[in-house]
């Protein structure tokens, strides 16, 4: 017992430690805060997040897990978030929803939530800035590419800046992960491990895409993520989504942009956002 009650001294001590740092990290985190509503940045910086979640990772010795500090820290900047400013966050509800569940695990508990009725109102809610990001869903193992996401993307001015991958159990109780994007207002600076959503207007005829996708292959740039929707009702153009390896400063140095415009009716540039890390797919 007496080793027991030892520990456990030890470990009290590490934690009034641990609270007084975090109150020290808070202090600082009120004055980036400052600076930022004073120059008008942003709040929420996906490459920053990912920049301190990657490099935490490879600092630790164990024994905790990535996916522990990942969501350990989730929660420190989240506190942090709320003290900079009054975050709201737009996403699907009910509350506890998956849509919800997402946001959560990016964002954490200390901010708020606005519950909306579609994907709609959501980009809605953050164009009228009364959102200062939105969490859509994109992928759904279950039932496949989330089609009004894609179609409130081609339409909108607002851009991804984030994705999120959650775990999530079906009625046959098999273990899959769902995907969702964070968007919003800003174009993220490189993180230095992004990728790149591109919109594709091509005319609907043979070779038009083989054709359309021939830079990538030229340039030798992964893709992933295909989906595709009609351009409009009327119309034989189709909207073809892609995902690239890459920042969007990247592809400009390589010229694709140039090359797509040779081959697609239009290129549109949905967002660059830090890659998904590997404890989270």
């Amino acid at each position: 017992m007496n080793d027991l009650a030892s520990l456990r001294d030890k470990i009290d001590a590490i934690d009034t430690e641990l609270v007084r740092l975090l109150n020290e990290r808070a202090e600082v985190a009120k004055e980036i805060g400052t600076i930022k509503n004073r120059e008008g940045l942003p709040i929420y910086s996906p490459e920053r997040e990912d920049k301190v979640l990657r490099s935490l990772v490879q600092k630790s010795q164990g024994p905790l897990r990535p996916e522990a500090i990942r969501a350990i820290y989730c929660e420190i900047m989240s506190a942090s978030l709320a003290l900079e400013k009054d975050v709201a966050i737009a996403c699907l509800g009910p509350a506890g929803s998956n849509s919800h569940q997402a946001a959560k695990n990016k964002f954490g508990s200390s901010v708020r939530y606005l519950f909306l009725s579609d994907v709609a109102d959501v980009f809605r809610e953050v164009r009228k800035d009364e959102a200062d990001c939105g969490v859509v869903p994109i992928d759904d193992p279950d039932h496949g590419v989330a089609n009004s996401t894609l179609d409130q993307l081609a339409e909108s001015d607002l851009v991804v800046c984030a994705q999120i991958a959650l775990q999530t159990e079906n009625s046959d109780s098999n273990v899959s992960a769902a995907r969702f994007f964070v968007i919003g207002k800003n174009t993220n600076p490189p993180s230095g491990n992004d990728c790149t959503m591109l919109l594709l207007r091509i005319e609907d005829k043979p070779g038009a895409l083989v054709s359309a996708l021939e830079p990538f292959k030229t340039l030798n740039i992964n893709l992933s993520h295909f989906a595709s929707r009609h351009a409009a009702k009327g119309s034989n153009d189709v909207f073809f989504f892609v995902e690239a390896a890459g920042h969007t400063r990247d592809l400009q140095m390589v010229d694709l942009f140039r090359e797509l415009s040779k081959r697609c009716r239009a290129v549109k540039v949905l967002g660059s956002f830090p890659k998904a890390a590997s404890s989270e797919v």
